[in-house]
C-alpha cells in the first residue's frame, strides 16, 4: 500500500510502504534548441521560473546575436507554462505569432531571434531509499515516520525548488530547514526570517531592504533578508502571518528572483532558495481569502509534513537522551518517568519536552528523575499514563550510573538555595542560547522560550545579558 501527498505546485510525494523507497516527483521545464546558432543545446530545470537570453546569468544562455541579454521568461503556473517577453529587441514568438505573454500550447515551437526552441513541462521522478538511521543533521529519531522524513530531505535538499514545511509549533520545522540547507550544497548562509514577530510595517524593509535616504532615519543602506541570503537559503517562518498586502511583493520576488529595495527603482538579482513554514492551515486561509492562491501555489512546490512529538512516541527516549547531552544535563531518568514522557500528549512538542527536562533536572538534583519531577499537566496524559511500560531497547532511557547497580538512591544533598541558584544559571544559559540562535531578536526568543516578551526583558536585565553576549 502507498499514499500520496499532493502539492499545489504539481509536485507529488508518494510515500510507499516501509520496505519500498520513497518516490518524489518534481515538475521540471525541458528546453531544447532545435535550430539556430545553439542548435542541440538542452536544459532541464526544476525552477518555478526560467530566464533565457545572452547574458551569462540567465538560466539558459544563448549565443544568438538576435537574442537580447534578457530576452524571455518561462513560468510554471497552475494552468501550464507561461512564456513572457522581457522587452526584447526582436520579439518572442509562439508558432510564429509574436506575443507579449501567453501560455505555450502543446507541441508548439517558440522562436527567439534566429533560434527555435521546444519548451515542455516534464515530471521527473526520484526514488529515495528510506535510510536506517536514527538522526540526520540536528534531527533525531529512528521511527519510520522520521526515517521517511530523512529520505525526503535528502531527495529535496540538492534541488533549487521551494519547500513548504507544515507542522505544529515546537515540532522542529526550523531544524528541518537547517538540515535542508546543510545538505543543499549552497555556498551562502541560512537566513531566518520570522514573519510572526516582525512589526507589520517593517516587514517589507526587513525582507527587501532599503537604500540610503529612502525614508526619515534611513541614514544608510540596508540589505533585507533576501539579499543577506544571496547564494544561500532564506527560511521564512510563520509565513501565514505575512500581511496580505505584502504577499504580491513576495510572489514577485519568487517569480522574478529580483528584489527592489525601498526607495530604489532598480531591481537587484538574487540567487536564493526559499523554505517557508507555518503551523496554520494555508489551504483554509486561501479559501477564506486571507492568503493568496497564487502565492500558496508558488510556495507549496514541495510540501513536507513535520510530525508532532505525539506521532513519534517511540522516539521520545532517543530525543530525550539527545536533549540531555546537548544541554549538558547529567541526569538519570527512571523507567516510570520515561513511561510518563511517552504517555503525555505534548501540545508544545519538542520545545515543551526540552523545558520539562531542564526543570526536572534542576529540581531532582543528583537523584534519579521520577514522574512527579516532570510536573506534567494531568489533562495532557493519556489513559495508560499510570501504567509504566519498558522503553524499547533501541531507544534506552537516559542513564548516568553513579555507583553500583544495586546501590540505593541517595537522597539529594542539594539545598533549596543551591537548587534555585542552579535553576537561575540554567535559565540564563537557555536565554543566551536562544539569543544566539535567533540573532538577538527578542520577540523570537520570547516565542522560542514560551514566555511573554515583558518577562524576557526583565530576565535580560536581571541576568545582565546584552545583545553582544
Amino acid at each position: 500500500m502507498s499514499s500520496s501527498i499532493p502539492a499545489a505546485g504539481g509536485t507529488e510525494i508518494i510515500v510507499a510502504a516501509s520496505r519500498s523507497p520513497l518516490r518524489v516527483q518534481f515538475e521540471v521545464i525541458d528546453i531544447r534548441v532545435i535550430s539556430g546558432p545553439d542548435s542541440g543545446q538542452e536544459a532541464r530545470l526544476g525552477l518555478p521560473s526560467v530566464r533565457i537570453g545572452t547574458a551569462p546569468d540567465n538560466d539558459l544562455a544563448l549565443s544568438d546575436r538576435a537574442v537580447s541579454r534578457r530576452h524571455a521568461e518561462i513560468r510554471m503556473t497552475a494552468d501550464g507554462l507561461l512564456l513572457r517577453d522581457l522587452g526584447s529587441t526582436n520579439g518572442t514568438f509562439i508558432n510564429d505569432v509574436r506575443i507579449t505573454e501567453a501560455y505555450i500550447p502543446e507541441n508548439a515551437e517558440c522562436r527567439l531571434g534566429y533560434s527555435r526552441v521546444l519548451i515542455r513541462q516534464h515530471t521527473e521522478e526520484r526514488k529515495v531509499a528510506v535510510p536506517r538511521q536514527d538522526h540526520l543533521g540536528e534531527l533525531v529519531g529512528a521511527s519510520e515516520r522520521m526515517r521517511e522524513l530523512y529520505g525526503l530531505i535528502r531527495a529535496v535538499a540538492p534541488t533549487p525548488t521551494t519547500v513548504h514545511l507544515r507542522g505544529e509549533s515546537g515540532a522542529g520545522k526550523e531544524l528541518v530547514a537547517r538540515t535542508l540547507h546543510a545538505l543543499s550544497g549552497r555556498s551562502g548562509p541560512l537566513v531566518v526570517f520570522d514573519a510572526s514577530v516582525t512589526d507589520p510595517e517593517m516587514v517589507r524593509n526587513d525582507l527587501f531592504g532599503h537604500i540610503k535616504g529612502a525614508f526619515t532615519g534611513a541614514t544608510g543602506a540596508r540589505d533585507g533578508a533576501f539579499r543577506q541570503a544571496h547564494t544561500g537559503t532564506l527560511f521564512i517562518d510563520e509565513i501565514g502571518e505575512l500581511p496580505l498586502d505584502l504577499q504580491p511583493r513576495l510572489l514577485r520576488v519568487l517569480e522574478t528572483r529580483e528584489v527592489t529595495p525601498i526607495g530604489s527603482d532598480k531591481p537587484q538579482r538574487v540567487d536564493v532558495r526559499v523554505i517557508t513554514a507555518t503551523h496554520r492551515d494555508l489551504e483554509a486561509m486561501v479559501k477564506a481569502g486571507t492568503f493568496r492562491t497564487d502565492l500558496f501555489y508558488r510556495l507549496s512546490v514541495v510540501p513536507v509534513e513535520v510530525p508532532s512529538l505525539r506521532e513519534i512516541v517511540e522516539d521520545i527516549p532517543l530525543i530525550t537522551r539527545h536533549l540531555c547531552e546537548r544541554l549538558n544535563m547529567n541526569c538519570r531518568i527512571s523507567e516510570a518517568a520515561m513511561a510518563a514522557l511517552q504517555s503525555y500528549s505534548w501540545p508544545g512538542n519538542v520545545r515543551e519536552l526540552r523545558n520539562v527536562l531542564e526543570r526536572a533536572a534542576v529540581m531532582s538534583g543528583e537523584r534519579e528523575i521520577q514522574p512527579d519531577d516532570l510536573r506534567l499537566p494531568k489533562e495532557g496524559r493519556s489513559a495508560n499514563a499510570s501504567t509504566p511500560s519498558r522503553a524499547p531497547a533501541a531507544s534506552a532511557p537516559v542513564e548516568q550510573p553513579s555507583g553500583p547497580a544495586d546501590a540505593p538512591t541517595a537522597a539529594p544533598k542539594t539545598s533549596t538555595a543551591a537548587a534555585r541558584a542552579h535553576l537561575k544559571e540554567v535559565e540564563r544559559q537557555m536565554i543566551l542560547d536562544s539569543m544566539k540562535s535567533n540573532n538577538n531578536n527578542k520577540a523570537a526568543v520570547a516565542r522560542d522560550l514560551g514566555i511573554p516578551l515583558s518577562t524576557l526583558k526583565r530576565r535580560l536585565k536581571e541576568y545582565r545579558i546584552s545583545e553582544d553576549d
